[in-house]
Parts: C-alpha cells; sequence; structure tokens
C-alpha cells in the first residue's frame, strides 16, 4: 500500500463516527477502544477499514451494554466474540460475514486470549514425476509384451497418447480412431471437454498414434465402448508390467510430455494451450526433470541470437 493510501486510511480512522451511536456515549467510552484497535488492526483499504470499524464499534457497544470491561483481550476474546454474535447480533445476512471478521481481528490482535492457530495450509499437490527415458522404453516394451492383443492394444494406446499427445484420463478414454488427423504440418489429436483442441502429437509418435487410429476406426482408441471416468484406471490396473518395472500411469505419461517439451524449449503459452489447461504450477514443479542446457546455447537463447 502507497504511503498516500496509508494515511489516507489513517485520516478515515480518526475521523469515523459510527452510524446508530450517541455521540457521548462514542466519545466517552467507544472511541478510547475502537480507534486504537482499528490503527493496530492496520486494515488494506477503505472496504476492509469500514467493516473493521464497523464490528469493532458493535462489539463494543454490546460490550459496554453487558457490562464487560473494553479491553482488547477480553472484547475480542473467541467466548465472548461468540457470544455477541450469538445474542447481540440480528440475525441477517451480515452475520457470517462479521463473525469472520472478529475472528480474524481477535487472532491478530490479542495476545493472551485463547484464539487456536489457523490449521497450516495443505501442501501443494506435487505432479506425478515424468518417466526416465529407460522406465519409458521398459514401459513399451511391455506393452508390446500383453498377454492379449487387446491388452496390447490399449496399453499402447494409452502411452502414445500420454507421451505424444499429453492426454490423461480425462481425454485419452474418448479419443476413436476418427480423431487422429492428418494435416499439413504433422498428425494432430482431436479431443473434446474439457478444453476442446487439436493436439500436435510429437513427431516420435505419429506414426504409432495413426497406425493405432487405423486399427481402432470409429472405436476408442483404448477400448471399450463407454467413457465412464475409470477406464484409463482399468488399463493401468490390468497391466502386466516385468520385475522392477514402472507401474503404467496415465498421469505420469502426461508429465513426461510436457517434461519434453519443456526440454525442447516449447514456449509456455503454447504448451498450456496444447495442455488444455491455464495452470503454470504443474510444469514449474517438473522444470527439475528438465536436464540442463549447453550453456553456450543457453547464453545464445538469452541473447536472442538464435
Amino acid at each position: 500500500m502507497s504511503s498516500n493510501n496509508e494515511k489516507d486510511i489513517e485520516r478515515r480512522i480518526e475521523g469515523y463516527i459510527p452510524r446508530g451511536i450517541p455521540t457521548p456515549v462514542w466519545e466517552e467510552k467507544l472511541r478510547p477502544f475502537v480507534i486504537p484497535a482499528l490503527h493496530a488492526a492496520a486494515p488494506v483499504g477503505v472496504p476492509a477499514m469500514e467493516r473493521f470499524a464497523r464490528v469493532l464499534s458493535l462489539i463494543a457497544a454490546w460490550c459496554v451494554k453487558e457490562g464487560i470491561p473494553l479491553d482488547i483481550e477480553v472484547v475480542l476474546d473467541p467466548d465472548t466474540v461468540e457470544r455477541f454474535c450469538s445474542k447481540g447480533l440480528k440475525k441477517t445476512a451480515s452475520r457470517p460475514s462479521y463473525r469472520a471478521t472478529l475472528r480474524k481481528l481477535g487472532r491478530e490482535l490479542t495476545a493472551t486470549a485463547p484464539w487456536e492457530p489457523r490449521p497450516e495450509p495443505m501442501p501443494a499437490r506435487l505432479p506425478a514425476p515424468p518417466y526416465s527415458e529407460a522406465e519409458l522404453a521398459a514401459l513399451i516394451g511391455d506393452a508390446a509384451r500383453q498377454s492379449t492383443s487387446g491388452r496390447r492394444r490399449k496399453a499402447q494406446a494409452l502411452i502414445a497418447l500420454g507421451v505424444g499427445a499429453g492426454l490423461d484420463g480425462r481425454w485419452a478414454r474418448k479419443v476413436r480412431g476418427t480423431d487422429v488427423i492428418r494435416i499439413g504440418w504433422g498428425v494432430g489429436v482431436r479431443v473434446g471437454a474439457p478444453s476442446p483442441r487439436v493436439v500436435p502429437v510429437l513427431a516420435a509418435y505419429e506414426e504409432e498414434i495413426v497406425r493405432l487410429a487405423e486399427e481402432a476406426g470409429d472405436e476408442y482408441l483404448v477400448g471399450g465402448s463407454t467413457t465412464h471416468r475409470n477406464r484409463t484406471n482399468e488399463i493401468a490396473a490390468r497391466f502386466e508390467d516385468g520385475h522392477n518395472h514402472p507401474k503404467l500411469s496415465s498421469a505420469r505419461l502426461r508429465t513426461t510430455w510436457i517434461a519434453t517439451h519443456l526440454a525442447m524449449g516449447t514456449r509456455l503459452p503454447e504448451l498450456l494451450a496444447a495442455a488444455g489447461t491455464k495452470r503454470i504450477e504443474t510444469f514449474d514443479a517438473l522444470l527439475k526433470y528438465v536436464p540442463e542446457m549447453d550453456p553456450a546455447k543457453a547464453l545464445d537463447m538469452l541473447r536472442g541470437s538464435e
């Protein structure tokens, strides 16, 4: 907040006069409590300042009526706040908001009042790690050795769509053979909701996806006659992997595709669009899997000389 804004907030706090409270009561009893508490709360912006002033004035007036001393540790004690919200406030749509504001102020402005600490924020959910080159080679080899032709085709399709086009269970289960199209620049996969788009297939997987599409025709590449949400999970669960080989994971296939593009230097706007997402957090978490670039090449790129 700029210094001008801070000064404006301070002026508003000093000049604050609540509506509906007699002037003598405000000046003699409430103001000495409310104004210092408002300054201590350091509201950011006029709306916050007005909200804090309103609830502090209301609870202070109620405390005076109830014979409760206007001490910050007493007024903003959890028990006082709850009694005020249940008995001193009218049942209006504003009551939950007033309670939330008083709880916030209680935690911030008191030192001894028995407020429970806020729960620790949940750690961010990390994306599934991409497959290494060796793991991916083992996975592809296992897919070719599945015990039935149906399992073989489903596994190969799931791998090709995941590593070749970044499609996880949200999209891979809905891709028909007719959704694989040849365009001037190569091969693309049409996908629907969420985020309908055409995803360019990595050149290394174009022939495999075209072959699988020709076999599938107007059927789904991953088999089956429905697109229920557990389709790709079932394929992964039935996947027959070799000894000490990685498990088949749709999520890991997608992050492998993302990491591949990051290593290639694909620009983020185009990669986000192809991935069907606006969330960049996943990409940030995958940077540690991107191999370092040759320093000379990186310098040329940073200079814009390439």
